[in-house]
């Protein structure tokens, strides 16, 4: 499964192992979807750490956002673990203000070798279901331009795998409610209809994923 668009070959070729081939690496860090996202933009580039701040705020949306007391932690720990690396570079200030005459150290971060590794093997983890797991998926599909079709269909094929969890769940929690007597029947009405929306916008959501799907699978056979 992929979303649209052409897609990159990755240029590792840890890209080319088979699925099963990956481990499921352990969440070491307050939520594995940022230590993803921070591994993400450094595959595309080096970057000041103002700069992951910036970005991956404006990614998440503007009621999950990243402090600096989580991101520089979460470098720090990437940088011990070997999996990124930093250098300091001088960034001279304006000639006319005296006050930024002086040069002003940043530090530009960059992915290592065993970085990429982790980046690969974080995607392809099917992850353990929780709250977080949209935005996990949100940010692995930002990033498929470094997977290829086989790896992209497999990420989806999680993602779909939690969308029938949870439409099983509100299917039966309809069947429930249906029929627990406790449940005063002038509000059982809007409590269905509370499973009834969310079992709504979990079919579009299994639409437009398995539409996916069926594209990357004709792709394939092409």
């Amino acid at each position: 499964m992929t979303a649209h668009g052409k897609h990159r070959q990755p240029q590792s070729d840890l890209a080319d192992m088979p699925a099963e081939d990956w481990r499921a690496p352990r969440s070491r860090g307050p939520n594995p979807l940022y230590e993803l996202f921070v591994l993400g933009e450094l595959m595309v580039q080096p970057m000041y750490g103002y700069t992951l701040h910036e970005v991956v705020n404006k990614a998440l949306g503007p009621f999950h956002q990243l402090s600096w007391g989580t991101l520089y932690p979460l470098i720090r720990r990437l940088e011990q673990e070997g999996l990124a690396t930093s250098e300091t570079e001088q960034k001279r200030g304006h000639f006319f203000h005296e006050a930024r005459t002086q040069a002003q150290a940043r530090r530009v971060y960059r992915l290592t070798e065993a970085g990429r590794q982790r980046f690969f093997a974080l995607m392809l983890a099917p992850g353990e279901y929780c709250r977080a797991y949209p935005d996990l998926f949100a940010i692995k599909l930002t990033k498929f331009g470094f997977l290829t079709p086989e790896q992209q269909l497999l990420v989806l094929q999680h993602y779909r795998g939690y969308l029938s969890y949870l439409q099983n769940y509100w299917q039966h929690g309809c069947s429930e409610v249906s029929g627990i007597p406790e449940i005063i029947e002038r509000e059982r009405p809007y409590i269905l209809q509370l499973f009834d929306h969310h079992l709504h916008t979990l079919d579009a959501e299994i639409s437009w994923l398995d539409d996916q799907i069926a594209r990357l699978t004709q792709e394939a056979r092409l």
